[in-house]
């Protein structure tokens, strides 16, 4: 017997719709920065990261990440993201509408596309800036795969609440 949304208390699913709630304002957030500091082209991702020639440089000056800072942002971002996809991740895993194969899929590209996004981003900072590339279509698949997790669980719970 398989454990579903409809097997869940409904205070503990009304928890779980706010949780995907709050995370998707907070998600679109951090995709408004990375915006305003990139416009998610792999120029700007470059300049974000291995900075950019004043002379050259629109808007706020762009100076290359220092180790420590690479080290901060990957460490904050790592965990912090992992918290976040294994609750969408449990989230998924808890819905009927969803067929096997596109759960496990769903449950684990996550973690594959931050490892990938991480290393990419140290790539590009200290090998070659054209690594921007893979960040961006990481990153990109990323967010997707996130939108798509948090449309399904909310699916599933709007379902339950009727």
């Amino acid at each position: 017997m398989s454990t579903t949304w409809r097997g869940v208390p409904p205070a503990v699913r009304s928890l779980a719709r706010w949780v995907v709630i709050v995370q998707l304002v907070g998600y679109t957030t951090s995709l408004v920065f990375i915006w305003h500091t990139t416009r998610m082209v792999p120029s700007g991702i470059e300049s974000r990261y291995r900075g950019a020639d004043p002379e050259t440089a629109q808007g706020a000056m762009q100076f290359p990440k220092s180790f420590a800072e690479m080290l901060t942002i990957t460490h904050t971002h790592l965990l912090s993201m992992a918290v976040i996809f294994v609750i969408t991740g449990i989230g998924v895993a808890l819905c009927e509408r969803v067929g096997e194969r596109w759960k496990r899929f769903l449950v684990v590209e996550p973690f594959v596309a931050l490892l990938v996004s991480f290393s990419a981003m140290w790539l590009m900072r200290y090998a070659d800036p054209r690594f921007s590339w893979l960040l961006e279509a990481s990153s990109s698949v990323l967010a997707v795969t996130f939108y798509v997790q948090s449309y399904l669980i909310l699916r599933e719970l709007g379902r339950e609440a009727a």
